[in-house]
């Protein structure tokens, strides 16, 4: 067996629909190309799929190690490149749903034309979850270009520097208004983006669904946890969480090893890491997301249910992975304010999550009102301005590529 790379254009259906069949094609030429100046050889295999290898190396030893395995550092920045940069053509732009994995596959030259059969990639290449159905008609079509606009503006704003992390504590709900210490779980890190002239105030409840409906939510989850993890290595009297999206949780060689790894090397990083998972979109795959974040349990992080109680939260995947933190969505927290039947409602789901998770958390609590709802449903911690405000003032995150592989 040999290793390769197999990257896959995933919206590339989508791009032709949207966009045209000329632009689709020219994106996935794109990209071949580059992998070609990366020095990488390349081999297509379908419409929206090619291989990579890298180049013979003189030093035997060297080549049959590579032979064996790509390195993962080399899948990841290729991984992260792909993925980061707007493809520009025709006076049309779009960000590119991208993966590349390695692929294990009989040891031929594929780079002579002798492909292989389109069976033997079953299973491999699994990067980026399923993309919704293509869009129909013209208000599938707008709808998908209103949200590609939305997706550029969000990466123009994190390489103009316009992109900022601000932080709410998690405190316990005896300590309202003056919590310090350990009356503190935690703080979350929001995302908050800096609107420039001429375009609109951008928020992460409409920009997050917009990705997700893309297949590019990663690109945010990753530059924000890699933020996280940074600020997390810098001080380590912090303890911070940061959500990630249930459309994250996929395998893949360049998806999360450069973080995992730093956390492994540094528990005691992972152990002031919170990862919320938001289930705002159904699960990829319920058993690889199972075991993604049992992986991330391992290395030392805090598991949190973000939103239980809305979404596509199911309760199989939160006993699967018993999160030491569950989080009821603030709209019940809101509705339990002024009704008795969603008052009860919210005391249920309470006791619920307590037989789940050790810690409950009422989140999104914005007035007294709900800061009473939440007390009298025997939730122990709250998150909202009616407890604790939101600081901002931290660092811009920055989108950094790998060295060489901005765009040519």
């Amino acid at each position: 067996m040999a290793a390769y790379a197999l990257v896959d254009l995933h919206n590339r259906d989508h791009l032709a629909v949207v966009y045209g069949e000329d632009f689709a094609a020219a994106a996935l030429r794109a990209l071949q190309w580059r992998l070609h100046l990366w020095g990488g050889s390349v081999a297509t295999v379908d419409h929206r799929r090619f291989l990579v290898a890298l180049p013979p190396l003189a030093d035997q030893a060297a080549a049959a190690r590579e032979a064996s395995a790509l390195p993962d550092a080399r899948i990841e920045a290729w991984q992260q490149a792909l993925f980061a940069q707007p493809f520009a053509s025709q006076g049309r732009r779009a960000l590119l749903v991208v993966s590349v994995d390695r692929v294990q596959l009989p040891a031929h030259d594929y780079l002579d034309g002798r492909l292989p059969h389109l069976q033997e990639f079953e299973g491999q290449g699994m990067g980026v979850p399923a993309l919704p159905s293509l869009p129909c008609g013209w208000v599938g079509r707008l709808a998908y270009e209103a949200d590609m606009e939305a997706a550029l503006a969000f990466h123009r704003a994190l390489t103009q520097g316009r992109v900022q992390l601000a932080l709410q504590p998690v405190v316990s709900a005896g300590a309202s208004g003056r919590a310090s210490g350990d009356d503190v779980l935690y703080q979350e890190a929001l995302l908050r983006v800096a609107a420039c002239a001429g375009e609109p105030d951008m928020s992460a409840c409409e920009l997050v669904p917009a990705l997700e409906r893309l297949g590019l939510v990663r690109l945010l989850d990753w530059v924000v946890l890699d933020a996280v993890v940074g600020q997390l290595e810098a001080d380590p009297s912090l303890r911070l969480g940061c959500n990630l999206s249930a459309q994250s949780l996929v395998p893949g060689t360049g998806s999360w090893g450069g973080i995992f790894d730093r956390l492994r090397k540094a528990r005691s990083v992972a152990a002031r890491l919170t990862l919320e998972i938001t289930e705002t979109a159904p699960l990829p795959d319920f058993g690889q997301a199972v075991e993604l974040v049992k992986a991330m349990r391992q290395m030392g992080c805090q598991i949190a249910i973000d939103d239980f109680g809305a979404g596509y939260t199911r309760l199989d995947f939160v006993c699967a992975v018993a999160p030491q933190v569950i989080k009821l969505c603030g709209g019940l927290v809101r509705a339990a304010s002024g009704s008795r039947t969603a008052a009860d409602y919210l005391q249920h789901l309470a006791a619920l999550a307590g037989t789940l998770s050790p810690l409950v958390v009422a989140e999104g609590v914005g007035s007294q009102d709900e800061v009473l709802a939440a007390s009298l449903a025997g939730v122990p911690w709250l998150q909202g301005r009616a407890v604790a405000p939101v600081t901002v003032g931290q660092p811009s995150i920055q989108l950094i590529l790998p060295v060489g592989m901005e765009q040519p």
